[in-house]
């Protein structure tokens, strides 16, 4: 980017900085330093958006016809797509207002260097290098593209945290103990391997299901915590050779039946997080019109879908039931009385993964690794 950008990135990140702090996203001072110092257009020099052909179109700050409108975007409290595989959504840049919740969320002192797992475009990496030092931060991720490109969007900053390709969820041993573990991709449930790389009474914050959770290292096998209140839809944790993308099956051609729920459930947010931890990962998609949904169609990654159609019926196919399980799970946020993510805790222990209501011993539920 030319210096001439400079100045206008710079009024436009204040500018945000001031929104995210009036909004009570950014109460820190530390962060508020941090999200005003470090640049965030650097980090994402281009960000993809659905064209008017339907296809996903390339904005960036080296196009004059787009400049303007990449750099509002890049300033603007809104996730941004940076990275494509075969036409998905591998990577993204966070909402600034997520991001800088879940920067909060690890406290504030964090007694060790921090790890994160999901470098993406290297902009979180650069904020926790501006609070905690360079030296202190381990950033990781499993595609080679995203992390040289990381490195190279470091050069002209200051910050210079340690990049590794590797699997996160299994890479142990590069940099720790820890004292923190910050995650920036989407969880079934934690890594067993993360608390033998977490120092004793260290913290993991992490998108869990459509939440994020922040539990404390209690035990060399136990943690617990509970959920942050705000909302969470980040990109799958990838593997190697995993996309991340949960593929959706035919739709189903038979065997409708009426349905005991609307299609507004789709976009009741805290009702999708008890899915998220009941049902376990889906994949979504609904129909709008006059921007209320009409239609609605779910499905996991083992060959069972449902469609929710506007007569208000339902077809279900594959080996399981997905919008009876989604009306058992209506069933039991109603008799809870609608609970909202801060009611619900999160406990390992050498046997398991909970996700529970109110208290350890309220109702809870059982996390499974994926499919």
């Amino acid at each position: 980017m030319t210096s001439t950008i400079e100045p206008t990135a710079d009024g436009l990140r204040a500018a945000l900085v001031d929104a995210l702090t009036a909004g009570g996203s950014l109460p820190d001072p530390a962060w508020q330093r941090a999200f005003r110092d470090v640049p965030r257009h650097l980090f994402v020099p281009y960000f993809y958006r659905q064209g008017p052909d339907g296809r996903q179109q390339r904005i960036g700050g080296d196009d004059p016809e787009h400049k303007a409108e990449w750099l509002r975007a890049v300033y603007s409290n809104r996730p941004l797509v940076t990275h494509l595989i075969g036409g998905n959504t591998a990577s993204s840049s966070t909402q600034p207002s997520l991001m800088a919740a879940m920067l909060q969320a690890l406290g504030d002192e964090v007694d060790g260097p921090v790890k994160e797992i999901g470098t993406g475009t290297g902009y979180n990496a650069a904020l926790l290098a501006h609070r905690y030092g360079s030296g202190r931060v381990v950033t990781v991720d499993v595609d080679p593209d995203v992390t040289a490109e990381a490195r190279r969007r470091f050069g002209p900053t200051p910050y210079r945290p340690t990049v590794v390709t590797a699997d996160g969820a299994t890479l142990t041993g590069v940099g720790g103990p820890f004292g923190a573990i910050i995650a920036t991709c989407g969880l079934d449930r934690i890594p067993t391997t993360w608390l033998s790389d977490l120092a004793d009474g260290g913290v993991i914050v992490a998108p869990l299901g459509a939440g994020v959770v922040r539990a404390e290292k209690t035990g060399a096998t136990e943690a617990a915590g509970r959920f942050l209140p705000t909302g969470a839809y980040f990109m799958p944790l990838r593997t190697v050779g995993d996309s991340g993308v949960i593929h959706r099956p035919a739709l189903p051609a038979a065997g409708a039946r009426s349905s005991e729920l609307g299609p507004d459930v789709v976009v009741d947010d805290h009702f999708r997080f008890l899915v998220s931890v009941v049902l376990g990962p889906l994949g979504w998609n609904y129909d709008l019109n006059d921007g209320r949904p009409v239609g609605a169609c779910l499905w996991d990654g083992a060959g069972s879908i449902a469609e929710l159609r506007p007569d208000g019926t339902v077809a279900e196919a594959g080996p399981r039931s997905l919008w009876s399980e989604l009306e058992a799970a209506h069933r039991l946020y109603v008799a809870n009385g609608f609970p909202a993510r801060d009611r619900y805790g999160f406990t390992i222990t050498g046997i398991g993964q909970h996700v529970w209501l109110d208290q350890p011993d309220g109702p809870h539920w059982p996390l499974n690794p994926r499919y």
